[in-house]
């Protein structure tokens, strides 16, 4: 077990190779002309940046607790293929190990809050114990349920993000492919479509393949079927697949993006036309959820009131006050949340 916790990973190889090169150099390698070597290997250490910053904070648990989990570990198998999906460079089992700390460390703190709180205010000890538990335990569950999602909804995110991206990352790959450029530079130039502030998928795939390349010592259709099993996204994988396909039978890839491109373009154009129906649905839902039933409920409910009449044995001015400040939030919660699950990513 020492020397798996002492053996070099790809990823904290990259992050003292970050820290050691310090940012001129890197631009002097982004900028370098003549070599596109140098700037690819600027790009992949750029790229390898990565967002999540639970990398870090999940050494200190798997050092702790990282042997005493290994039973647990079958437990959560699917989140051994989630978390590649999701680009986070992070080991399974120090995943597991930071879930676990984590939720452990918040039951305890809310449970110890609670505890002392209850006291304070001079209830029990036995049912401010038991608040206290109750309290801690919920916290735990769902910190650790929070935790547990979370490569999950990476996924969806990246997944949606990506294939958005396909129809212009595959036109970009066939103008280069037309101008000459062999595989290995197409997908390199994809990792610098990334813009500031905007967040690209298609650019972090391609910097993982072109990382194994350079780092891995892969040939470049290797690299591609090694990262078509962790793509997040059955479109790209079937791309990717096509691309190896063509370049081993010796095909025209040109001809191949070309296709690829003006396919992802009319599912884009059909995926817009059904989303701008569905828009007009949930407008159309929301003028009679949220606009047209508060005001029917009101007006009926004051009539009501002024006859001195109740609904159900519950006064009128009670009914008012649920529909107010509870079933039209509720409502405005729900059309959030629909909005949000057929909206793209941007």
């Amino acid at each position: 077990m020492k020397n798996e916790k002492e053996k070099p990973s790809i990823g904290r190889f990259l992050s003292r190779l970050r820290e050691f090169l310090p940012t001129k150099m890197l631009s002097l390698l982004r900028g370098a002309k003549g070599n596109s070597y140098l700037r690819g290997i600027a790009s992949t250490l750029k790229s390898s940046d990565s967002p999540d910053s639970m990398s870090a904070l999940a050494l200190a648990p798997y050092r702790l607790i990282g042997e005493k989990i290994t039973p647990l570990l079958g437990l959560f198998k699917d989140l051994e293929q989630q978390l590649p999906k999701a680009n986070m460079k992070i080991a399974f089992q120090a995943y597991v190990a930071f879930m676990v700390l984590f939720s452990g460390i918040a039951g305890v703190v809310i449970f110890a809050l609670s505890l002392a709180l209850s006291l304070v205010l001079g209830a029990a000890l036995a049912i401010g114990f038991g608040i206290a538990f109750m309290l801690g335990f919920f916290c735990a569950l769902i910190v650790f349920v929070g935790l547990y999602a979370y490569p999950s909804m990476q996924v969806d995110s990246r997944k949606r993000t990506l294939e958005e991206e396909l129809p212009y990352v595959a036109s970009h790959m066939a103008v280069l492919s037309r101008a000459g450029l062999p595989p290995e530079r197409i997908l390199r130039s994809v990792t610098s479509v990334e813009t500031t502030g905007i967040r690209s998928v298609a650019a972090e795939e391609a910097a993982n393949i072109d990382r194994d390349v350079h780092f891995l010592g892969l040939d470049i259709i290797s690299a591609i079927e090694r990262r078509m099993k962790n793509s997040p996204s059955k479109k790209f994988q079937d791309y990717l697949d096509g691309f190896v396909s063509v370049a081993r039978s010796g095909g025209d890839l040109t001809s191949y993006f070309l296709a690829s491109a003006k396919g992802f373009m009319d599912s884009a154009r059909i995926a817009a036309k059904q989303l701008v129906e569905t828009l007009g649905g949930l407008a159309e839902t929301y003028v009679s959820m949220m606009v047209v039933f508060p005001l029917l409920i009101v007006v009926m409910l004051s009539i009501m009131n002024m006859i001195g009449g109740g609904l159900g044995g519950f006064s009128t001015l009670f009914i008012m006050q649920l529909v107010t400040y509870l079933a039209i939030p509720t409502l405005a919660a729900i059309m959030l949340l629909l909005l949000d699950s057929v909206m793209p990513p941007r």
